[in-house]
């Protein structure tokens, strides 16, 4: 009887940890893609900064490069962000 017990209470433990595990590897897929696609639209963003300002026209104006400046240091810092991730799988496999 005392088996019988135990079978039960461990059987009701080890679903609840599996129903716990699966919606916790759910939430982080989901937040796994919302980095990515932010992640892209950095990419992106960075991307059409440099063709904006392939002459640097906007750099070099006082009153627009200043935000200019900043807005493509604040890409480049989260640019940084994302890449840190990458070059520290490529670290572990070297």
């Amino acid at each position: 009887m005392l088996h019988l017990i135990i079978t039960i209470s461990l059987g009701v433990v080890s679903l609840f940890l599996l129903i716990t595990i699966f919606y916790a590897l759910k939430r982080i897929n989901a937040y796994e893609e919302i980095i990515l696609k932010i992640s892209s639209t950095v990419e992106l963003i960075n991307i059409q900064l440099k063709t904006i300002d392939d002459k640097g026209t906007f750099e070099a104006d006082d009153e627009v490069g200043f935000f200019f400046t900043e807005l493509k240091q604040l890409g480049n810092e989260l640019e940084q962000l994302f890449e840190t991730e990458v070059d520290d799988a490529s670290k572990k496999e070297a």
